[in-house]
C-alpha cells in the first residue's frame, strides 16, 4: 500500500512540477516547490530533497538558491542541529503574483518601445500591439487590486 501512495505522490509532484514549469521555473525548481507543498510536513532538509529526487546536490542547491532569492522558499535551523530545513514562504502566492506584475510591466514597456520602431503606416501590427497593451493594462489593474486586497486582509510580512 505504501508503494502505491509513494507512486501516486511522485506522480502528483511531477504533475504539479509541470504546472510550475509553465510558470517559467526549471523542472527541478518546480519539483522542489511541489515536493515542499506535498511533503506532509512544513519543512524538509537538503538531504531529504536530494534523496527524494535522486539527483545531484549541485542541482538541488542551485534550484534552492534561486527559489530563496525569489522569496518563494526560505529555510531555518533547529536548535542544536546544523542542518538547514527548507519550506515554502507564507506569502508564496503573493510573491508569485507580484513577480507576474513585474513581468507585465516589462511586457508593456517593451510593447510601447516596439511601437516607436514601427512605421505608423503598419496599422495592422500597431493595432495588435495596442490591443496587447490594453489587455496588459486591464490584467495589471486586476492583479494590483487582488494584491492590495491580500495585503489588507492578511497583514502578513509582505
Amino acid at each position: 500500500m505504501k508503494e502505491k501512495v509513494d507512486t501516486e505522490l511522485r506522480s502528483h509532484i511531477e504533475e504539479m512540477a509541470k504546472m510550475f514549469e509553465e510558470m517559467s521555473f526549471t523542472p527541478m525548481q518546480g519539483r522542489i516547490l511541489s515536493y515542499l507543498s506535498c511533503s506532509g510536513k512544513s519543512y524538509k532538509s537538503f538531504e531529504e530533497i536530494v534523496n527524494f529526487f535522486q539527483t545531484s546536490k549541485s542541482t538541488v542547491s542551485n534550484s534552492l538558491s534561486y527559489l530563496i532569492s525569489k522569496k518563494l522558499v526560505d529555510y531555518k535551523t533547529l536548535t542544536g542541529k546544523r542542518k538547514r530545513y527548507f519550506f515554502l514562504t507564507e506569502n508564496f502566492p503573493y510573491v508569485l503574483a507580484s513577480q507576474h506584475l513585474e513581468t507585465i510591466g516589462h511586457f508593456k514597456e517593451l510593447s510601447y518601445k516596439t511601437l516607436t520602431f514601427n512605421n505608423p503606416d503598419q496599422k495592422e501590427m500597431n493595432n495588435l500591439l495596442h490591443g496587447w497593451i490594453r489587455f496588459a493594462n486591464l490584467f495589471e489593474k486586476y492583479l494590483r487590486d487582488a494584491l492590495q486586497d491580500y495585503e489588507s486582509n492578511n497583514h502578513a510580512n509582505i
